[in-house]
C-alpha cells in the first residue's frame, strides 16, 4: 500500500468489530453523548475485479461514540445482497454507479447473453450514501429505493426496505429530509413513457396505528411532476424543502433512457447513460406538500449542478433555497477512482462548488412587465434577481455567498430548519482555489459574509462533513459544536476526530483514531443520548 498519497484511501477497509477507545487531547461539553455513524465506501477490489468510480464501493459503516469524555471507534461492512452476491462469486457480480459487473468466465457469450434476457439484473441495495431516520429505526440509504435498517451499537445489518413497494419509482435521491413530526419527505423518478418526478412523504408511524415504530408503511405519493424529455429525465442527488413545499431542480445531467435500458446487453453502466448538455437550463420545479399540485411557474436558470442542499424557507412570498453550486459537472469523471487516487479531482475548476443562493418569487405581481426583477421591490434580495419575460417565464439568477469552496452543508437543524438563519457549515473536501491555504471546514455567514475557516495542518489533512451538535441550553444559532471526521493520506499520520466550537471554528479537542486510515466517505447521522 502506498505510504503517502489519495491512492491510501481507495484500498479496502477491514471490518473493526470490537470497538477501540481512541487517545484523547482536550475536552468536550458534556452535552457530547452519543454515537454518530458515517456511510460511504469501503470496499473498491474484490477478487481481481475493481471499482471504477468513488460511487461504487461496497458500503461500510463507521460508528464513533461518545460517552464520560471518550470516543470508541467500530466499523463494518453493510451486509447487503449486493455484497453477499460479490463476497459469494469473490468479483464483482453486481453493477453499480460506474462500474459494471463482470461477465462470469464460465459462461460462453451466447450463455452471458441469454441470463441477461431472461434474468433482471436484482435489486440495487448497496446503501453506502446516507442514512434516513423513519421513527425509531436508522437506515441506511443509496439512490435506489432499497435500504437496509443498522443497528445503532451492533453495526448489525438488519432488515431491508424496498420503498418502491409504496409508491411507484425507480430511483429517489439519498437525501431524505424530515420535519419536527419525524416525517420523511423524498423525489424520486419513474421512468417510461409516463416518466415523472414523484414526490413522497412517509409519516411517522409512531404517531399512527403502525405494525411498528420504524415502519414505512405510511408511505405514500403527494403529488408527481412529468420530466421535461421523457426519454431524457434528469439525475438529482438531493432537493430543497420549506414549510409548505418541495424543490428539485431539472439539471442538464439528463440519463439517456434508451442507453439506459440496452446496458444489459452490452458493456456499459450508469454513468455511462449520463450525458451534460451544456444548452440546457435548469429548470426549477415546485410543489405544494400539502395539496400535491405544481406551482404554475416556469422558472430558469443558467446551467450547473448540486449534490447537495443546504437550508430552504420561505419569506415575503419567495422561497429562498441555499445549495452548493458546481459550474460543470459533467458526467462525474472527476470522481472516477483512478483521477481520486492522484488527486486530480481537486483541479476541476468547473467542479468546485460553492454556497450559493436563489430567491424564487412564489407568484407574478399584476401588472408585470417583460422585463421586470420581480424580486426589486425586496431589499433583502440583493445579489439576486427574478426577470419576468416576453413568454411568460422567470429567468432566476443567483448569487454565490461565500467565496471558499465547501460542500456537505450543514446547519442547525433543530433550531432552524425551513426557517431564516445565518449559518451554514461544509467541508473543502473537493479541493479550494489556488490562492486559498489549506481550507478544511468553513462556517459560512450568510447575514454579513463574515466567514470563518479551520484550516488543515498539512496537505495530507482531509476534512469529511462536519456534524453540528446543538448545545442543549444554548440561545444561539452557533451554540455547539461541531463533530468533524479527518482522513489522512499520509502513513506518517493517524486519521483523528476534531471537536470545534461552532461559534469560531476553535479546536476543543481531538480524538486519534487507533487505526492507519479510515475511509474519505460521504454522510453522518448523529444521535444524541440523554
Amino acid at each position: 500500500m502506498e505510504k503517502e498519497g489519495f491512492a491510501r484511501l481507495f484500498h479496502n477497509f477491514d471490518n473493526v468489530i470490537e470497538p477501540k477507545l481512541c487517545s484523547t487531547s482536550g475536552s468536550v461539553p458534556s452535552y457530547l453523548k452519543g454515537t454518530m455513524l458515517r456511510n460511504g465506501p469501503g470496499m473498491f477490489e474484490i477478487g481481481d475485479t475493481k471499482y471504477q468510480h468513488w460511487f461504487d464501493g461496497m458500503g461500510f459503516i463507521q460508528r464513533y461514540h461518545f460517552e464520560d469524555g471518550k470516543m470508541y471507534y467500530s466499523a463494518r461492512y453493510l451486509e447487503s445482497e449486493n455484497y453477499k452476491k460479490n463476497m459469494e462469486a469473490q468479483r464483482i457480480v453486481t453493477g453499480s454507479f460506474g462500474t459494471a459487473s463482470f461477465p462470469d468466465p464460465c459462461k460462453s457469450i451466447f450463455s452471458r447473453f441469454f441470463s441477461s434476457f431472461v434474468q433482471s439484473e436484482g435489486i440495487h441495495d448497496n446503501a453506502n450514501v446516507a442514512f434516513a431516520p423513519v421513527g425509531d429505526g436508522l437506515y441506511a440509504c443509496t439512490e435506489t429505493p432499497n435500504m437496509h435498517r443498522v443497528d445503532l451499537d451492533s453495526l448489525d445489518t438488519l432488515e431491508p426496505v424496498d420503498f418502491s413497494k409504496y409508491v411507484a419509482l425507480h430511483t429517489c435521491t439519498a437525501h431524505q429530509l424530515f420535519d419536527e413530526n419525524g416525517d420523511v419527505y423524498n423525489i424520486g423518478s419513474r421512468f417510461g413513457p409516463d416518466a415523472a418526478h414523484v414526490f413522497t412523504v412517509t409519516k411517522n408511524p409512531k404517531n399512527l396505528q403502525s405494525d411498528s415504530d420504524r415502519s414505512w408503511e405510511h408511505t405514500t405519493k403527494i403529488g408527481e411532476i412529468r420530466c421535461s424529455e421523457t426519454f431524457y429525465p434528469t439525475y438529482m442527488h438531493s432537493f430543497g424543502m420549506s414549510e409548505n413545499y418541495l424543490i428539485m431542480f431539472e439539471s442538464p445531467i439528463r440519463i439517456d433512457i434508451k442507453k439506459f435500458i440496452m446496458k444489459r446487453f452490452i458493456t456499459t453502466t450508469f454513468r455511462d447513460c449520463m450525458k451534460w448538455h451544456a444548452d440546457k437550463d435548469v429548470k426549477i420545479f415546485i410543489l405544494n406538500k400539502k395539496t400535491g399540485e405544481q406551482v404554475p411557474l416556469k422558472l430558469k436558470m443558467a446551467p450547473f449542478f448540486t449534490f447537495h442542499h443546504a437550508n430552504t424557507f420561505e419569506r415575503d412570498g419567495c422561497l429562498v433555497v441555499d445549495y452548493c453550486r458546481i459550474e460543470q459537472a459533467g458526467n462525474f469523471d472527476a470522481l472516477l477512482i483512478e483521477n481520486m487516487k492522484t488527486g486530480n479531482f481537486q483541479n476541476d475548476a468547473l467542479f468546485l462548488p460553492y454556497l450559493t443562493r436563489v430567491i424564487i418569487p412564489l407568484s407574478i405581481p399584476d401588472g408585470a412587465q417583460p422585463g421586470d426583477d420581480l424580486l426589486k421591490p425586496l431589499g433583502w434580495a440583493k445579489g439576486c434577481s427574478a426577470i419576468f419575460q416576453d413568454d411568460g417565464k422567470i429567468r432566476l439568477k443567483e448569487k454565490r455567498v461565500c467565496d471558499i469552496s465547501m460542500e456537505f452543508p450543514r446547519y442547525h437543524w433543530e433550531k432552524i430548519n425551513m426557517k431564516p438563519y445565518n449559518y451554514v457549515y461544509g467541508s473543502s473536501v473537493l479541493g479550494a482555489q489556488k490562492s486559498e491555504t489549506l481550507p478544511g471546514i468553513v462556517k459560512a455567514d450568510l447575514e454579513n459574509g463574515d466567514h470563518k475557516v479551520w484550516r488543515r495542518e498539512n496537505d495530507k489533512q482531509i476534512c469529511g462533513e462536519p456534524i453540528f451538535v446543538p448545545n442543549p441550553e444554548g440561545v444561539r444559532e452557533d451554540d455547539g459544536i461541531l463533530i468533524v471526521p479527518v482522513m489522512t493520506i499520509s502513513d506518517g499520520q493517524r486519521p483523528f476526530v476534531l471537536i470545534l466550537e461552532a461559534k469560531n471554528l476553535t479546536e476543543i479537542a481531538r480524538y486519534t483514531i487507533p487505526e492507519a486510515r479510515i475511509p474519505l466517505g460521504f454522510h453522518a447521522f448523529y444521535q444524541g443520548r440523554t
